[in-house]
């Protein structure tokens, strides 16, 4: 009895083997540069053509780079399947700040024989060190995928703080202590 069921789910791992085998891991690690610091002005962009596998791929692409002033980040992340034999189906961007907080992911759509893309912004970053996260799966059969980032680094947009409540109370308070010395100093002295 036990020689059957043993046999027999060894012949279906057997069989299903290859839908089971773990994809090939193709993740990159490096840094982005920008024409200069990474300040205001400059624009932060990066593209790799991701390698395929019989099997399939996976990557988790890590970029990192430091900001030396307060910008604003905006752009897009693109997905390249123009390219025959070539294709990045979920294609993610995520930004991480100093000391790894997530501040935000965005995916691309899946599609075949296109260019697709998400918008990609980020407000008010800090000066400091960030890493760019991109990851995605190459299908199986395929010879690779291509993505793209690029993002203008702008002027973070100083809002004017309205003046509070308490100010205009305070003021006030001045102008009747004021009051009231001026009152006295021409009331008589008992």
């Amino acid at each position: 009895m036990w020689r059957v069921i043993v046999g027999s789910l060894l012949a279906a791992i057997v069989s299903i083997g290859p839908a089971w085998a773990i994809p090939t891991n193709v993740s990159f690690a490096g840094a982005l540069d920008c024409s200069g610091p990474c300040v205001a002005g400059t624009t932060l962009t990066v593209g790799r053509s991701v390698p395929g596998d019989a099997d399939g791929a996976v990557f988790e692409d890590h970029y990192s780079f430091s900001l030396t002033g307060p910008v604003d980040m905006a752009g897009k992340g693109f997905a390249i399947d123009v390219i025959s034999g070539f294709n990045v189906e979920d294609l993610a961007f995520a930004l991480f700040g100093p000391g790894m907080t997530n501040l935000g992911s965005f995916a691309v759509p899946n599609g075949d024989g296109g260019v697709f893309q998400v918008p990609l912004s980020f407000a008010s970053l800090a000066t400091g060190a960030y890493t760019l996260l991109v990851s995605g799966i190459i299908p199986t059969g395929l010879d690779g995928g291509l993505y793209l980032f690029d993002a203008d680094l702008t002027q973070t947009a100083v809002s004017q703080v309205p003046l509070p409540p308490a100010i205009l109370m305070f003021l006030s308070a001045l102008v009747g202590m004021f009051s009231l010395t001026s009152m006295r100093k021409r009331s008589p002295s008992a």
